[in-house]
């Protein structure tokens, strides 16, 4: 290996985002290397290749890499997230599905390294949230959708990036999240109270991510959409950010912090 490479402990391995974070490093980012590529212990697959060069593997009891990427479950990201503070790597966890307390517990672990959390590492997302925050007092006045879309393999509903958006709604209001959301289902009570903001989930097919605000005025609606075509985009963010992660102090970082 070069001595100008930077390695990489790669958790969640064989899911759909660590399979596409391990192609966009081979085609794109040669002077990465996966030196640890993580599953499940009781995975099939442990001890066979990816390829030619890479074996899944067990987490190790001791590693040393530069950088952590992390797309795996809640459970499975804080206690990596807990070793990497013993070994001071920074981590990026694009893990969705966490409660609110298990992201205070990653925020207290950022006290020692630098964490990035995410739902959601595409530009286009972050760029859709600078849009809604330069231009709330606008958007405060009009009565907040959003809907989002994905293939039907996908586990948890609603999506962490359609969490991600209410919840940067909910702070540019003053609220928690909890007292503004509301899943849109059946019901016999379904008037809107004046911050709420609905969120409405759809699955199918083999569609990657797609999410849309609508905003309703009196005289006039917005719409803005934003549809990630392949995972790359995904992939691609998390490996750009995470070398960016490297160079920060201990904290805890969103997408839009290592952006500006």
């Amino acid at each position: 290996m070069s001595k100008n490479k930077k390695t990489i402990l790669l958790n969640g391995a064989l899911g759909r985002m660590g399979l596409a974070i391990i192609d966009e490093l081979d085609r794109n980012f040669t002077n990465l290397q996966v030196l640890h590529a993580i599953e499940n212990p009781n995975h099939p697959k442990i001890n066979s290749l990816i390829g030619k060069k890479i074996t899944i593997q067990k987490l190790p009891r001791k590693f040393s890499v530069d950088l952590i990427i992390d797309f795996s479950t809640p459970k499975s990201s804080i206690n990596l997230a807990k070793i990497a503070s013993q070994f001071r790597t920074p981590i990026v966890i694009g893990t969705t599905g966490f409660s609110k307390n298990q992201i205070n517990q990653l925020i207290s672990i950022s006290k020692k390294i630098p964490i990035l959390q995410s739902y959601n590492m595409s530009i286009g997302i972050n760029i859709m949230l600078k849009i809604i925050k330069d231009n709330f007092e606008f958007f405060n006045s009009t009565d907040l959708e959003i809907i989002e879309k994905h293939h039907k393999q996908k586990v948890d509903s609603p999506s962490g990036t359609a969490l991600l958006i209410a919840e940067n709604i909910a702070n540019l209001k003053n609220k928690k999240l909890t007292s503004i959301e509301k899943y849109r289902n059946k019901s016999a009570n379904a008037k809107r109270s004046k911050h709420e903001v609905g969120i409405s989930s759809i699955r199918g097919g083999n569609t990657v991510g797609e999410h849309t605000l609508i905003s309703y005025g009196d005289t006039e609606n917005i719409t803005i959409k934003h549809e990630a075509l392949s995972r790359s985009v995904f992939a691609k963010g998390a490996i750009e950010l995470g070398l960016k992660l490297i160079n920060k102090k201990k904290g805890f970082y969103s997408v839009i912090d290592l952006l500006n």
